[in-house]
């Protein structure tokens, strides 16, 4: 009886080690892009946005190897705002500082997509115009999941929800 009883205890104590291991593999494929994305170099980031846009915008090779030193560019500039940032992180931006690197930014992405412009057919700029619109949409919802709903819906209409001082 006591051998049944050993042995019947060993089979559930396996049942439960293997049932609880294979649960512990799942929530990592979910997040593993993101864990990609952190473990790339610069480098391999740049190369991995240069070969999709020439999935997605069909760039020839000459085109590729004019948009890379543009990548790598913009990579660089946005590095050293966020590094920045990350330094300046102890305090709480203003209303006027957000709007300065906001601003910053945005003549950054100008300067970049007039480099861009001059390389790619009006076809393929206008092509990645809509990628990028379509991926800030994604990122948006996105945000406001995480958010639980809570975001920037509708323009801003959160404001007249927030305690005024």
């Amino acid at each position: 009886m006591k051998i049944k009883m050993k042995k019947l205890i060993i089979a559930a104590l396996l049942v439960i080690g293997i049932s609880s291991f294979a649960q512990e593999t799942q929530p990592e494929k979910k997040s593993n892009k993101g864990q990609q994305k952190e473990k790339m170099s610069p480098e391999q980031r740049n190369q991995a946005l240069l070969d999709r846009m020439t999935t997605e915008l069909k760039l020839d090779a000459s085109q590729q190897e004019q948009i890379k030193p543009i990548i790598a560019e913009q990579t660089a500039k946005l590095q050293a705002m966020r590094d920045q940032r990350m330094a300046n992180n102890a305090k709480e931006l203003t209303s006027e500082e957000r709007k300065a690197l906001m601003q910053k930014r945005n003549e950054e992405k100008s300067a970049t997509d007039a480099k861009l412009k001059a390389i790619l057919t009006p076809e393929q700029f206008k092509k990645m115009k809509e990628n990028e619109a379509a991926n800030r949409e994604k990122m948006r919802e996105a945000r406001e999941s995480r958010q639980g709903g809570e975001g920037r819906q509708g323009g801003g209409e959160d404001k007249g929800n927030q305690p005024q001082e």
